[in-house]
């Protein structure tokens, strides 16, 4: 069974996968087309729920093995992944927010899910996209960075997320979405990552309309630690977290 998912931007895809996921402790499958180079939603769902099975492009011929939920970008053609759903067997299941004209959606689905408070479609969103992996970055300016853009100063945002190393040696998931006043960055359940630059993915995806792309890209590189102090600060977290006590579990 292949379970796909679609939606405008922001709608709650991921959300509703995260929460399909909860309920289950079997195998399951997750695969997004055309988001192999920045894997966000995979990691963070994997990073949850380590039995999650990712497939990437390529490997659409294993999807049925499993229970797989496929999460179809909001840019997707739909007709283009139509000949994979008609070879298996599947399920069709459309997120679409409150008093939205989404016709050809809602002709599609098998399933419609209405919720509030979300983007509503917009042809003339762009998205923009950076891959960070190798690099650490400095979290005050992260968090500085992430409250400008979310603010408006590099253009008008409507959904931004990401994965980001930080010096503390973790990874953090970033997201944000227009309408909801929360801006949450989470440690994920991966290892700490305390020596040199990290081989692991990290990146963001940002969707809004009249985005100042290479501004974006300036200010995010300037949030990046200099390579020349990444021992530096490593070593720092390392001793800190030598000098912690030791909690005993009674």
């Amino acid at each position: 069974m292949i379970i796909a998912v679609a939606s405008p931007p922001g709608a709650g895809k991921t959300h509703w996968i995260h929460q399909q996921l909860a309920q289950t402790s079997k195998p399951v499958g997750y695969f997004s087309p055309q988001t192999d180079s920045v894997p966000i939603d995979a990691i963070y769902l994997q990073s949850e729920y380590p039995q999650l099975k990712l497939y990437q492009t390529g490997e659409e011929a294993e999807l049925n093995n499993t229970i797989t939920y496929l999460e179809i970008p909001w840019y997707f053609d739909l007709a283009g992944i139509e000949p994979l759903l008609q070879t298996f067997n599947s399920r069709r299941v459309v997120i679409i927010p409150e008093d939205t004209d989404s016709r050809e959606l809602e002709t599609w689905a098998d399933e419609i899910i209405q919720v509030s408070n979300t983007t509503k479609p917009n042809k003339a969103l762009q998205i923009h996209r950076g891959v960070l992996t190798g690099e650490i970055l400095d979290f005050d300016s992260l968090a500085t960075f992430w409250l400008e853009l979310t603010q408006g100063a590099y253009g008008k945002v409507v959904r931004a997320k990401g994965i980001f190393d930080l010096v503390d040696g973790k990874i953090y998931y970033g997201d944000f979405k227009l309408g909801k006043s929360k801006l949450e960055f989470k440690p994920l359940d991966l290892p700490r990552c305390l020596n040199g630059k990290p081989d692991r993915f990290s990146g963001f995806e940002i969707v809004g309309s009249n985005l100042d792309k290479d501004e974006i890209a300036q200010t995010v590189r300037d949030c990046c630690v200099p390579e020349s102090a990444i021992n530096y600060y490593q070593q720092q977290v390392k001793e800190s977290l030598e000098s912690e006590p030791e909690v005993e579990v009674v």
